[in-house]
């Protein structure tokens, strides 16, 4: 895992009730986790098959993926390099000493002010914070990355099946009638807002999720950074999360094995993690708008996180008082598309549709 945390999240704060026994949705009802699943017998990912999305999404641009990150070029003082579209980040940031060719990296104007920023169109000159991607090995070199800031302003449909990125204005986006058809399932509004607080203590704009371990449900951060290529289905909790699984009765195995410790927003103190994975049949799972299981994943691979106090201003989930969690990028991988609606403050998880399977006559 490699993913520098900085965000914070509220206990429950969504519009809705976090726990099931809502009315049901009739659109949602015959959906069950296993329909949601395109994984092959070795348990390798396989590439989902999907009808092409409607003009209501918007903009189309080109899609990278590597170690499952989503990633765009982005032009940066008249370079292009590649920026990961990262929502579980409340800031951008961009990488001057190792994300460019020698020679081609921008200059800022100010103090992190660089010029010529092109996403989507020209943005003029825009804030990035300074972050080293260095140990980032993908098939990408990584400059950057974009995160709430930028993203929070339009909707976003990231198509990880069809390398690509849509984006729309608020009054042109889809209708619910119309995600439903393509496959979308809604999960219950939470904070993400295109007008997020800008208060002390206001948590940052991160798109988030209820979820839940056997019978202890939390808010789950949808963090497209969280790079979970290692352990593939890996989810973060903080010790309030454990705590509370534990008392509950949730079996966690310890994996057995030395993790690396997670770098935080304070130079030179890390985070550090302790890996399970779940036993007694329990799934790591996320809930639906009406309460329904939408991703199931027996497989989850559950790393407790554990801030030091020198690094609790970075406000990640290891400084929060109450169970929180963060979703790592396979998940959306999984799902094949992945919407994201600030403006109504839900998330839609894609139905990736399972590829062909060549079955002989009579069979």
């Amino acid at each position: 895992m490699r993913k520098i945390i900085m965000t914070v999240m509220v206990c429950c704060p969504f519009l809705n009730a976090c726990a099931a026994g809502t009315q049901r949705d009739p659109e949602l009802k015959n959906r069950t986790p296993e329909s949601l699943s395109h994984m092959g017998a070795s348990g390798s990912a396989t590439q989902p098959r999907n009808p092409p999305l409607g003009a209501c999404h918007g903009e189309r641009r080109a899609l990278t993926v590597s170690r499952q990150m989503p990633y765009h070029l982005v032009g940066v003082g008249g370079t292009e390099a590649h920026f990961v579209l990262d929502f579980g980040s409340n800031g951008s940031y961009i990488d001057v000493v190792d994300g460019f060719p020698a020679g081609a990296a921008p200059r800022p104007t100010s103090v992190d002010t660089y010029p010529n920023f092109n996403f989507f169109g020209a943005w003029g000159p825009v804030f990035l914070k300074p972050q080293s991607y260095k140990h980032i090995s993908g098939t990408v070199r990584q400059a950057g990355k974009i995160g709430t800031d930028f993203l929070s302003l339009h909707v976003f449909t990231l198509d990880y099946s069809g390398n690509a990125i849509y984006r729309a204005q608020a009054g042109s986006f889809c209708t619910d009638a119309e995600l439903r058809a393509e496959g979308f399932i809604p999960t219950t509004a939470g904070i993400y807002s295109n007008k997020p607080g800008m208060g002390k203590n206001d948590p940052p704009n991160i798109p988030s999720v209820p979820v839940r371990i056997g019978s202890v449900t939390a808010v789950g951060q949808v963090d497209t950074g969280f790079d979970d290529t290692d352990h593939r289905h890996s989810v973060n909790i903080n010790r309030p999360y454990f705590d509370a699984l534990q008392a509950a009765g949730v079996r966690l195995v310890p994996l057995g094995r030395e993790e690396p410790s997670l770098t935080t927003c304070v130079r030179g103190v890390f985070d550090k993690i302790t890996g399970y994975r779940l036993a007694g049949g329990a799934s790591f799972e996320v809930l639906g708008s009406d309460g329904s299981v939408i991703v199931s994943a027996p497989d989850a691979v559950v790393f407790l996180k554990e801030t030091p106090e020198a690094a609790k201003s970075c406000l990640g989930i290891g400084s929060l008082p109450h169970p929180a969690a963060q979703i790592g990028a396979s998940f959306y991988i999984d799902a094949g598309r992945m919407v994201f609606d600030p403006f109504t403050s839900r998330v839609w998880f894609g139905r990736a549709e399972p590829p062909a399977r060549n079955v002989a006559p009579g069979t």
